[in-house]
């Protein structure tokens, strides 16, 4: 299998994922990437996400599968993809991978909080439960954010903190810190907008999945 690694940030963080895999079929295209097709009535090329990034979170390693037809240089790759990329979309590495994404467990983000709203945050997230609503397959069920997502203050910076927030991300269980930041919005009434970014994936044994 051949891992990509590629960052979306700018504007193209308001990119749907449907619409993320639709751009990188045409980008694709453009590069002359060797891409592997699917066969039957409507062939379209083989892409695996690790996983959906939500609307409004950057992402700085996302990663994505695909399957090429014929052996390539993976750096003179690398360069026709950055070229024919759309603006936001950065190509970072090209590698062979056997690692499932099935062995994804967590994805560590950071989120930045003005200064000016942070001690008002640190009091939110230290509260005994965060319960939230949040949207199934099955429908709606409540959540307890303080039991799934593990937050930490990490620096300050340029009249930000930044925290690092460590969240499940796997096949069976997939949490975005966008519901925690939202419901910090709804119980303060502050409507602030957050600057969050994914920064990595974790394995099952808490190491950096690549």
């Amino acid at each position: 299998m051949t891992r990509i690694v590629f960052s979306k940030t700018g504007y193209a963080k308001y990119i749907s994922h449907l619409d993320l895999t639709r751009c990188m079929a045409r980008m694709f295209a453009r590069a002359n990437v060797p891409i592997w097709y699917t066969e039957g009535f409507n062939p379209h090329p083989y892409m695996v996400f690790s996983a959906a990034l939500p609307i409004g979170v950057y992402g700085e390693n996302e990663l994505l599968d695909i399957k090429l037809n014929e052996k390539a240089d993976y750096k003179e790759l690398l360069d026709r993809m950055n070229k024919a990329a759309p603006e936001g979309i950065s190509f970072k590495e090209i590698y062979d991978s056997d690692k499932d994404f099935k062995y994804v467990e967590k994805a560590v983000y950071e989120i930045k909080i003005p200064e000016n709203i942070s001690e008002k945050f640190k009091e939110f997230i230290a509260s005994p439960e965060i319960l939230v609503s949040k949207k199934t397959k099955r429908g709606e069920t409540t959540v307890d954010l303080k039991a799934e997502i593990s937050i930490k203050e990490s620096e300050s910076k340029d009249g930000y903190v930044i925290f690092e927030a460590i969240a499940p991300c796997g096949n069976e269980t997939n949490i975005s810190p966008t519901l925690l930041t939202g419901a910090f919005s709804e119980k303060t009434g502050d409507d602030t907008i957050f600057e969050i970014s994914r920064i990595s994936f974790l394995a099952k044994n808490s190491e950096i999945f690549r």
